[in-house]
């Protein structure tokens, strides 16, 4: 499959920055939110990472106050929530189109 390079991840940005103590408390926590992927086009998509044990957890407590489903802009679930693991799963949402804006008619 070829790759529309405008479509491209340059790079994450995470709010507050993202330094090896925010690595470790992403990874022991479970979740790092406010990050924004920029892709060679210039547009920013906003992401949510999770492992899922944190997710088990956060939809429990949603579902324990009668909320039985959870959402996120952007959420992605990955094994765990490292730097590497956010990028790679960034970098493959960006070549799979999952930033395309998608419309249906009817």
């Amino acid at each position: 499959m070829e790759v529309d390079q405008r479509r491209a991840l340059i790079r994450l940005h995470f709010e507050g920055g993202f330094d090896e103590r925010g690595e470790a408390e992403a990874l022991d926590r479970g979740y790092r939110g406010h990050v924004w992927a920029e892709l060679a086009d210039g547009s920013m998509h906003p992401l949510s990472f999770y492992d899922v044990t944190r997710l088990s957890q956060t939809l429990a407590s949603e579902s324990a106050v009668g909320r039985t489903f959870f959402t996120e802009p952007g959420l992605v679930v990955v094994a765990e929530v490292t730097l590497a693991n956010m990028q790679a799963a960034a970098r493959t949402l960006a070549e799979e189109g999952f930033f395309i804006e998608r419309t249906r008619e009817g």
